[in-house]
């Protein structure tokens, strides 16, 4: 993603080296590694996401679409596996599988906002659907039990007290409408490790240490659509229409998520005006955790992404290839 320049190490906080070493991927050792990550992921999630996509992504560099379709065959047997020594093994193991496999098929054919945007999408419908199933069976509504999850864990925070009742019944509204994001930070936190495993291998196969960088990121502009729907629905769902705060939940959760992507382009604003003033590291670190701040409280680098759709403050060239998350 990153221009090609004169000087290699110009704008590292560390200078790159040599290439790495290539190395031959074998599909024996990529379906290893693929049972080796499924059973951590039992015990250690984000390390076995790791592992699991590592081994896919040998797999894929190996054979190809062959490998590819080893590896899902092979996640196939595995969540069977599960199945068969406990629900609760499948339930933890299937949306970690999923999301590594949608996000190696990505970095693989070349990964985009859009597609890694998918991938998170169905990481958190296969492990919405989850749970939602294990509700139903047991008789129980999987809203007012993450609802009820959420309210129990605030409660650890502001404790006990009529200041704590007061506040908790304040915050209330505001949980039954975004519960769906714990689904969408669980697949998007699945899918960045499972990145950091398939760029790991796909590095070691082709010897090209090519980074993403931020402050190349440019999102798409069916983000801003998005976003305009979520608004529209948020905003109609305090009109009395039918299903309300079904509605309001989408809408809310919907806008929360595709607000990473801004999110992402305004740090890539803030990114490249921090390399081309040539700010050290100490200031550099001091301005990220402001930064960091101010999106929490403030929404501050969204707008600033939102902004920069049409301001273009980079001057970066739109083509067609803003999408790409890699060049």
């Amino acid at each position: 993603m990153q221009e090609p320049s004169a000087d290699p190490q110009q704008g590292s906080i560390v200078p790159s080296g040599p290439s790495p070493k290539r190395i031959a991927p074998r599909v024996a050792h990529g379906s290893l590694m693929l049972v080796l990550g499924c059973l951590v992921s039992l015990f250690l999630p984000f390390a076995g996401a790791i592992l699991m996509a590592y081994g896919m992504r040998e797999l894929a560099e190996a054979s190809g679409a062959r490998g590819v379709a080893i590896s899902f065959a092979e996640s196939a047997v595995l969540i069977a596996a599960a199945l068969v020594a406990g629900v609760g093994y499948a339930a933890l193991l299937a949306p970690v599988l999923v999301c590594s496999a949608a996000v190696v098929l990505c970095m693989w054919r070349g990964a985009t906002v859009t597609n890694m945007s998918v991938a998170v999408v169905i990481g958190s419908l296969v492990s919405f659907g989850i749970d939602a199933a294990i509700a139903a069976i047991s008789g129980i509504s999987v809203s007012e039990t993450a609802v009820a999850y959420l309210m129990a864990a605030l409660r650890e925070s502001v404790g006990t007290g009529v200041e704590g009742d007061l506040l908790l019944a304040q915050i209330q509204p505001v949980v039954e409408a975004v519960w769906p994001l714990i689904y969408v930070t669980g697949a998007a936190f699945d899918c960045l490790v499972a990145g950091i495993g398939s760029y790991l291998m796909g590095v070691r196969c082709t010897g090209e240490p090519g980074r993403p960088s931020l402050a190349r990121f440019d999102a798409p502009m069916w983000s801003v659509a998005v976003l305009a729907l979520a608004v529209v629905g948020f905003g109609a769902s305090f009109t009395g229409i039918p299903e309300s705060g079904l509605v309001r939940t989408v809408s809310t959760t919907v806008f929360m998520s595709v607000r990473i992507i801004f999110a992402l382009q305004g740090f890539g604003v803030v990114s490249a005006l921090m390399t081309r003033s040539r700010m050290g590291c100490l200031t550099r670190t001091v301005c990220i955790f402001f930064l960091f701040w101010s999106e929490m409280m403030l929404f501050a680098m969204s707008i600033v992404g939102l902004i920069d759709i049409w301001a273009n403050f980079r001057k970066l060239p739109r083509d067609g290839s803003r999408d790409r998350v890699t060049q």
